[in-house]
């Protein structure tokens, strides 16, 4: 079975922008013909996917479906989220949606990161794709280069299967924190934004 792809693309970007100021949520800006939206659909435009579900909300509707038209995704389903309340909300929201079968495996993806060498993420996902079941929560980050207290940190060690198994994770430490947790050798990292 396709692996389901459900893009997040409620949230408004605020941290890119002074308080009170009007702006286009990142996932929208046009960087000179393209947007991260759009690279988001282009990502989930392979044959391990079925059609996506996109979670967003009333405000951001027009710009959704005009990025679908320009990716030319025909078949999509839009949940909007009845309020703002951030990313498990979201998460549950359209987990929730009764024409997704119980045994298809989910895959979330944030309509607003860039992600440079998208077909060795889906390499790397269809390598992973026959330990997915309904015991396993797979996520997919990169390793810091420097630290920072932007993102949050899941620490991990291999299992008996060569995968990193999360053991725990660290949410927007301070920044003499994140520098412990990045010096650490013996752990293996994996940043992620929220």
């Amino acid at each position: 079975m396709k692996i389901r792809p459900v893009i997040l693309c409620g949230g408004a970007g605020t941290r890119l922008w002074p308080k009170g100021s009007k702006h286009q949520a990142k996932q929208f800006i046009d960087f000179g013909g393209w947007t991260l939206i759009n690279k988001t659909f282009e990502r989930i435009k392979n044959n391990i996917y079925d059609y996506p579900i996109i979670s967003t909300n009333a405000k951001y509707i027009k710009e959704v479906k005009k990025a679908l038209k320009k990716s030319k995704i025909k078949k999509f389903k839009i949940v909007l989220e009845p309020a703002k309340k951030n990313t498990a909300p979201a998460i549950l929201t359209s987990a929730l949606i009764k024409d997704i079968p119980n045994n298809q495996a989910l895959m979330y993806f944030t309509a607003d990161h860039l992600i440079e060498n998208p077909s060795k993420l889906n390499r790397e996902i269809n390598k992973n794709k026959s330990n997915l079941d309904n015991k396993n929560v797979f996520i997919f980050g990169i390793k810091p280069t420097n630290p920072s207290s932007e993102y949050g940190y899941f620490l991990t060690k291999k299992d008996k299967k060569n995968i990193n198994k999360v053991t725990r994770f660290i949410e927007k430490p301070k920044p003499a924190k994140a520098k412990q947790v990045i010096k650490k050798r013996d752990t293996g990292i994996l940043v992620c934004s929220f």
